[in-house]
């Protein structure tokens, strides 16, 4: 028996000892374990979302915490830019990503997201991917300010060719090259090739409409009023529209003439055009706040301009609400742009302190405050309240704003004037 024992001893020995070898091979055959940040990117299963509400949904969980999100957002690319041929993200995840990261304006990592999805789209010989793809990367040049990559890339969508939904884009590949030439301040150009452009389309109106923002552009804003006038009539004349199509882009026209009409010191005129839209549309919160903002920035019906402010911002909170009944919106917030009309028609009322809260409440919001116009009245503010150091504080905040707008130019020479002032007196204080 013992004998025996031993030799059934050494055999388990022997089987324990290839087992050991077996499970030690196990772990080494065990690929490295996610970090986890690349384990959430997996859990949120962005390459699932096939439908543009699978995609919004995917994008409102991960831009609900922002510093986590530009982590993801970073590591992702990482993983892409880390595989060769077997990309983590396909289609539907480059769209997801892509989007997070324009919102976050990290520009590059968003190309990264947008030139992938050309790659797939192009494979997959997907015209309606192929146009969504194209036209993103030419956003995202545009609105990086990027204008010369903006102009190739308009050009490499021209020259492509794919399925029917594909080049029946080239029209709006086309008007983006026009944009991106005008943004180069190449206006003579921009307007060549516009005319080009209706030469082929006999006069079509999207292409009068693409004049006059070009038009606008250079500056030659008497020019634009009178051919996005002309757009006007064009599309009422135009036989292969319905009329409530008809009825809504004349719309947006005429909130484009009010803007242009602003820009040219037509106040007047552009408040006709918003009070149009206002009885068109009145649950409308951007033409109530509009009229309202562009009147009080004139000192002009104030108190009409307060009432049409609060209208806007309680019709804007209403739509949010419904929105976010339908799952299409995870929060309710005031809007910074109502929000800062608010602020600006009470101090334009002298109403500093009441003034402020909005005012405060506008520029604290990280997605749509900053901006050097909220800044700017904030600081007034401040400097209106004896609060110096605030305004101080508040306009040099606005100087490290960028530039969305012309006017954005001249409120910054102004804010840097107004600052340097400020600073003179606080040093003789």
């Amino acid at each position: 028996m013992a004998a025996a024992s031993g030799r059934w001893v050494g055999a388990g020995a022997a089987v324990a000892g290839l087992m050991l070898l077996a499970a030690a091979g196990r772990a080494d055959d065990k690929e490295p374990k996610d970090s986890p940040l690349r384990a959430e990117l997996k859990g949120l299963k962005l390459n699932e979302a096939s439908t543009d509400d699978a995609q919004n949904g995917k994008l409102r969980t991960l831009m609900k915490d922002k510093e986590k999100a530009k982590k993801l957002v970073a590591e992702a690319a990482k993983m892409m830019k880390e595989a060769k041929d077997d990309k983590p993200f396909n289609y539907n995840g480059a769209v997801v990503l892509a989007d997070a990261a324009l919102r976050l304006r990290e520009f590059d990592t968003a190309e990264t997201f947008y030139q992938h999805q050309v790659e797939v789209a192009t494979k997959l010989k997907s015209g309606a991917k192929m146009r969504d793809a194209h036209l993103g990367l030419i956003g995202l040049y545009l609105d990086a300010k990027r204008y010369g990559d903006a102009v190739d890339a308009c050009e490499r969508a021209v020259d492509a060719r794919g399925p029917a939904e594909f080049e029946n884009a080239k029209a709006v590949f086309l008007r983006s090259l026009v944009q991106a030439k005008a943004r180069q301040g190449k206006f003579d150009e921009a307007l060549n090739m516009t005319k080009g452009l209706l030469e082929l389309t006999d006069n079509a109106w999207q292409f009068v409409q693409l004049k006059g923002w070009v038009q606008r552009e250079a500056g030659k804003l008497d020019d634009a009023i009178a051919t996005y006038a002309e757009v006007i009539d064009k599309v009422e004349a135009e036989k292969g529209l319905e009329q409530k199509t008809k009825d809504a882009i004349k719309d947006g026209v005429r909130y484009t003439l009010s803007g242009i009409h602003v820009e040219n010191k037509e106040v007047d005129k552009a408040a006709k055009h918003l009070q149009t839209l206002i009885k068109r549309n009145p649950d409308n919160p951007t033409f109530k706040n509009d009229l309202g903002f562009i009147w009080c920035d004139h000192d002009l019906n104030l108190e009409e301009s307060e009432k049409l402010i609060r209208e806007a911002l309680d019709l804007d909170r209403k739509q949010q609400e419904k929105l976010k009944e339908e799952g299409k919106v995870d929060e309710v917030r005031e809007s910074a742009a109502y929000l800062d009309s608010l602020g600006w028609v009470l101090f334009k009322q002298k109403k500093y302190k009441e003034a402020l809260g909005p005012l405060k409440k506008a520029a604290a919001d990280e997605e749509q405050g900053n901006h050097l116009e909220i800044w700017d009245h904030l600081a007034d503010c401040h400097y209106a309240l004896g609060e110096k150091k605030e305004a101080v504080a508040a306009w040099q905040k606005a100087l490290k704003m960028e530039d969305i707008s012309k006017r954005d130019g001249e409120r910054r020479r102004k804010v840097s004037e107004k600052l340097r002032k400020a600073k003179e007196e606080l040093e003789k204080e």
